[in-house]
């Protein structure tokens, strides 16, 4: 199982969401945790082994206040989680992180400290409207493309959406992303371009 296998494995119980997005406030222990979101200890312990095993928290002994060490988990790594579905495309992704280094002066008092959040919350929702707008245009070529390839056939049509969905691939690299033959597909390369050619003879 790759790593984003492993991500939306462990996510997709929403026990284990409630508790990163707890443990995403701070460290926290079992038992807290148990009080917090109303589930078992035994059901805490169970889903944190979980999120433990993907990577995703980590846990340290530290002494309690007054009493006997506990076990405190706390997050252990960060990362974004992208899932694109369209017209002409699917696909899962984790886009890289970038620096950990935070950028800029730190907010001087609380309430600038607010008021940046917000501003960085507007360029993210900006960010990702450019995003949208780019695959849009992106599912809409690929979808315009692939209605004028009615007369290649099935291994043909796939092929050719492999060129499209994964520009600069090989017949050696689409060979090995569709398990077909390596002959076969640079067969259908040739057709492609081929009908393609054709194509933009008849438009002149």
């Amino acid at each position: 199982m790759n790593e984003i296998d492993m991500i939306l494995a462990a996510v997709e119980n929403p026990t284990r969401r409630r508790i990163l997005e707890s443990l995403a406030r701070g460290s926290g222990y079992p038992l807290q945790l148990s009080r917090e979101l109303g589930v078992s200890p035994q059901a805490v312990v169970k889903n944190l082994s979980v999120l433990e095993g993907a990577g995703m928290v980590e846990r340290r002994r530290e002494a309690g206040r007054g009493g006997p060490e506990r076990t405190m988990y706390s997050l252990m790594s960060e990362f974004s989680v992208t899932i694109d579905l369209r017209s002409g495309m699917f696909r899962a992704g984790m886009p890289h992180p970038g620096g950990a280094e935070a950028r800029g002066a730190f907010p001087d008092g609380l309430e600038r400290a607010v008021e940046r959040i917000a501003e960085l919350d507007g360029e993210v929702r900006r960010l990702d409207s450019l995003r949208a707008e780019a695959l849009r245009e992106r599912s809409w070529i690929i979808s315009s493309v692939m209605a004028g390839a009615s007369g290649l056939d099935l291994l043909g049509r796939t092929v050719l959406h492999e060129m499209l969905d994964r520009p600069g691939g090989g017949a050696e690299e689409i060979s090995a992303r569709l398990a077909a033959g390596e002959a076969a597909v640079r067969k259908a390369m040739r057709e492609i371009e081929d009908a393609f050619t054709e194509v933009g003879e008849d438009g002149e």
